[in-house]
């Protein structure tokens, strides 16, 4: 997971970003080869930006309201229209950067990703 692109300015690009970080690529690539630019990163379109790359992941996002959970080992966290990207224990970020302590009560729902590295 190439994490130097998170020294990028990638405002309004949070779902491009988890995408970048999983296929090891760059988030301008990601909104070329998506048509999906700043602001412009949905549910549906983070589903079909997983699938043009061929990351594997759950059907569908897991709703939490909030209330902490234990989540698995990689997967994307969607909270009030943003996403950012969980892998064993750290949380990557577009805006916060890299961190390991959340604050749950932003957590909305978390899509599961079998990511192998």
């Amino acid at each position: 997971m190439n994490t130097e692109l998170l020294s990028q300015e990638l405002f309004g690009l949070c779902g491009q970003t988890c995408i970048a970080l999983l296929a090891d690529t760059t988030v301008q690539e990601v909104v070329k080869r998506t048509k999906c630019g700043k602001g412009k990163m949905s549910g549906r379109k983070l589903f079909e930006a997983l699938d043009l790359y061929q990351i594997r992941r759950a059907e569908k996002m897991k709703y939490t309201r909030g209330k902490p959970v234990e989540l698995p080992r990689c997967c994307i966290l969607s909270e009030h229209g943003h996403f950012l990207l969980h892998y064993e224990g750290t949380f990557y970020d577009n805006i916060k950067g890299i961190f390991t302590e959340y604050d749950y009560n932003e957590l909305v729902a978390y899509l599961e990703i079998d990511f192998v590295n």
